[in-house]
């Protein structure tokens, strides 16, 4: 791996935070992985603590990353949908044996509610999140796309919720089902918002 040792270390924890859990990554493993020096690695990270907030961070940029594209590529209601539905059916077949779901709500689901630091940074993901999709509900408003009486931001939480919830109910069960329901329900969320 090339880069930095800051940047092998981070792509290193990223993975493994990911496949085995924050708890089952020692510094060790990510110090052979990323082939750096432990005294190069606490240079970058203080304490596991300390990477673990960087690692939810580059989490929350690389989805907010991938939420932006895909409503970039939809112009309207209808096409997020299919743009979506097509983004994670592809993540879920790529690679079946790496792909877990969203890593935010993985990684979030392996610390107690409200443990700080991780709380703060998983809150500001979220409202992230959820100002990208309100600021497209607003656009598709003002292309008279959707009833102006919507709430852009219940939308945007409907949303997501939907989306959260299938990928963990998927997780659980491996039943792709789930993913086709969100998708309707997301359906049904924009129809009751479409102007007729």
């Amino acid at each position: 791996m090339k880069g930095s040792p800051r940047h092998r270390i981070l792509e290193i924890a990223k993975k493994r935070f990911y496949q085995q859990g924050y708890y089952h990554t020692g510094i060790n493993q990510l110090i052979r992985e990323s082939g750096t020096a432990k005294a190069s690695f606490y240079d970058h990270f203080p304490s596991k603590r300390d990477l673990g907030i960087r690692v939810i961070q580059a989490y929350g940029a690389d989805v907010l990353v991938w939420f932006r594209q895909i409503l970039r590529e939809s112009p309207t209601p209808d096409d997020f949908i299919a743009q979506l539905s097509q983004a994670v059916l592809i993540q879920m077949n790529e690679d079946g044996s790496y792909y877990q779901g969203c890593p935010i709500a993985i990684f979030s689901c392996q610390f107690p509610v409200g443990e700080q630091p991780f709380s703060d940074e998983f809150k500001s993901i979220a409202f992230r999140w959820e100002s990208l999709f309100a600021m497209y509900i607003a656009r598709w408003q003002s292309s008279g796309l959707l009833e102006e009486k919507l709430d852009p931001m219940e939308i945007a939480r409907d949303l997501i919720n939907l989306y959260e919830g299938a990928l963990i109910n998927w997780r659980i069960s491996l039943n792709e089902v789930y993913i086709k329901r969100m998708l309707a329900q997301m359906k049904q969320t924009f129809d009751l918002g479409t102007k007729k």
